[in-house]
């Protein structure tokens, strides 16, 4: 176990977590060859359309599994390393591994939605059950300085803990449309979640969770890097469901973990860090209500289509995107320097931003041919 986080320099408390970073890289890199052989084998393959999947030959899925099996490894070997954190980091394990089992079923037979959402939820109540984001809600009340009773603290986090979830997940889902998106995007998240863990550790604002919370952000870096290599433009795999699904959830617990302590601006922190994906889907669905199309069913109206409508390829596209999570990513990460309530003002005053650059840049307009449904 390691000694109290505030005894230590960065590099001391990041260097533990060189091995499960190291594990989840080399394991996700050795095993997607053999992940992609059996897809072709077993013909597991995303098909091209003239719709929502324009890629010009079929790519093998699975790259999810993969994933999955680089980050279970790292988790696995932390739980071991970290007695003292083992509780959580299996209870994430076992909530992790029912949604990347979710999205490969969805990937091969096509879940029904109800049956999707019913598995999303068991895997939010491992979560709860197994004191993740159980008091999560402690971060609010305490913030508007209200006294709650117990039961209204403990309904009111496991609705926050399966927003996040069902959220998180959703997002990255919709973010996996172009080549090396998805897999870039969140590995950028995950090295804003590292910075704010490790800046917790080393302050000493926490013990309990500091194993935690890195080990779960440095898995995922390595998971998604690892990935990157087999999904950047031009694809040789795609990650689906699966992955997305897996790699939302990380998003999730890791916003989860990060409102332990009851201090807003780490919570906040944690959710302008992952507000590239929120903004990508509020974008696609605010769109799709000016237009009068239905809210749920895909279409090109994301902020990567819309760049690739502009002209720009999809390279040029997805590295804007990981440039604006970058930045992003250094707000949420600069937000915890400051007090709770002017974290909180700062995220509204990005929100207010991004609304009005959207506008701007034509983004969010009525299309000339909208009709209702």
């Amino acid at each position: 176990m390691l000694p109290l986080a505030d005894q230590h320099s960065t590099i001391e408390v990041l260097q533990p977590y060189l091995w499960p970073l190291g594990i989840s890289l080399l394991v996700t890199m050795a095993i997607m060859p053999i992940v992609k052989s059996i897809a072709i084998a077993g013909q597991i393959f995303d098909i091209p359309d003239a719709g929502l999947k324009p890629h010009e030959k079929p790519i093998p899925y699975l790259g999810g599994v993969g994933m999955f099996i680089g980050w279970a490894a790292a988790i696995c070997f932390a739980a071991s390393a970290f007695p003292a954190s083992r509780g959580p980091l299996l209870t994430i394990l076992a909530a992790g591994t029912l949604m990347m089992l979710t999205g490969l079923v969805d990937d091969i037979r096509d879940l029904k939605p109800r049956t999707k959402l019913i598995l999303e939820l068991v895997a939010a109540a491992i979560l709860i059950y197994g004191g993740v984001g159980d008091r999560v809600a402690g971060v609010i009340f305490s913030t508007l300085e209200w006294n709650v009773p117990e039961w209204l603290l403990r309904v009111s986090s496991a609705g926050i803990t399966v927003f996040l979830l069902l959220g998180a997940g959703n997002a990255t889902n919709l973010i996996d449309g172009l080549d090396g998106l998805c897999s870039g995007v969140i590995g950028i998240i995950s090295i804003g979640f590292v910075v704010l863990a490790a800046h917790l550790a080393v302050g000493g604002y926490s013990k309990m969770y500091d194993p935690v919370r890195l080990t779960v952000a440095v898995a995922l870096f390595g998971a998604c890097i690892a990935f990157l290599r087999y999904n950047f433009n031009p694809a040789q795999m795609f990650m689906g469901d699966a992955g997305s699904l897996l790699l939302g959830f990380n998003a999730a617990v890791l916003m989860l973990l990060f409102a332990e302590r009851d201090k807003a601006r780490w919570f906040v922190g944690a959710l302008m860090v992952f507000a590239l994906p929120v903004f990508d889907t509020a974008l696609a669905i605010a769109r799709r209500w000016l237009n009068g199309k239905p809210l749920f069913i895909g279409d090109r109206s994301h902020f990567y289509d819309q760049l690739r409508q502009r002209g720009y390829s999809v390279r040029t596209t997805v590295l804007i995107s990981y440039c604006v999570t970058l930045l992003y990513v250094v707000i949420g990460c600069l937000v915890v320097f400051v007090r709770g309530r002017v974290a909180t003002l700062i995220f509204v005053s990005v929100f207010v931003i991004t609304v009005i650059t959207v506008n701007r840049l034509g983004m969010l307009r009525k299309e000339p041919d909208a009709t209702a449904p």
